[in-house]
């Protein structure tokens, strides 16, 4: 739900660019479209703007609420056109939900809705690379346990439970949030192990042998990932992980 102070704070700010004629739209994004705010929520906007700009603009919202602010960034229609055609599940997820304050131009609704499409096409592709990443980074758990590498350990455990999510996310065709909100993007997933949160939560408290591989185990193990096709995690792992860059690439981790 909005706050009646943070609708009051949208408000104000919505009359503000109105009256801005380089403005062309505003988005109200962040937790507040999410539907993740809570009373002391910022809000975070993007500015469709022409001419010359920065790349952020900020503003207290003191007046409406103690510690609130406005953190806006300043994008344009080709930007919106571009994370429709190409751009990854974390920019797509940033604005899909998005609340139109106001659009000059009548593109932006058009835009969006293309921007919301979860994309076709190489889903098989895309879970063998996740589930090499899950594989990996299972070794390399066992590695920093073994030797009682504490740097490793944490780091490839955070990896895990990453690439565990990613494939229940994708198995759900819900976009990747990047790491603020996904944990509560995944909790929301309909089709995942019942266990999954929970142990998460073990692995993140304990980064034991136990939760490792019970957590790994059991995403593993939810369905037949590779559709009986002959697996090996190692080429996949080298590919996307040490070779990418050669490729100018997202990294695995984005996409």
């Amino acid at each position: 739900m909005i706050y009646p102070h943070q609708q009051k704070a949208i408000d104000y700010i919505t009359d503000r660019f109105l009256r801005d004629p380089q403005v062309d739209a505003l988005l109200i994004s962040g937790s507040i479209a999410h539907g993740y705010n809570d009373a002391n929520s910022d809000v975070d906007l993007n500015i469709v703007a022409s001419g010359e700009h920065g790349l952020t603009w900020w503003e207290s919202a003191e007046e409406f609420y103690p510690g609130g602010y406005f953190d806006g960034k300043y994008i344009t229609l080709d930007y919106l056109a571009n994370i429709a055609e190409r751009g990854n599940e974390a920019s797509k997820f940033a604005l899909h939900d998005a609340i139109i304050a106001f659009d000059r131009t009548g593109l932006v609704a058009g835009l969006q809705r293309q921007i919301a499409e979860y994309p076709t096409g190489g889903e098989q592709e895309r879970i063998v690379r996740f589930l090499s990443q899950l594989d990996a980074w299972k070794w390399y758990c066992d590695e920093g346990l073994k030797r009682n590498n504490r740097y490793l350990l944490d780091y490839a455990a955070s990896k895990l439970i990453l690439f565990a999510g990613r494939l229940i996310l994708l198995e759900n065709r819900m976009f990747f949030p990047y790491h603020k909100w996904f944990l509560r993007v995944l909790e929301d997933a309909a089709k995942k192990p019942p266990e999954l949160m929970p142990m998460i939560g073990g692995l993140l408290e304990e980064k034991s042998a136990e939760n490792i591989t019970r957590l790994y185990e059991l995403v593993k193990n939810y369905k037949d990932w590779t559709e009986g096709a002959p697996y090996n995690w190692g080429p996949h792992f080298v590919y996307d992980t040490e070779l990418f860059w050669m490729r100018q690439e997202e990294t695995i981790d984005n996409l």
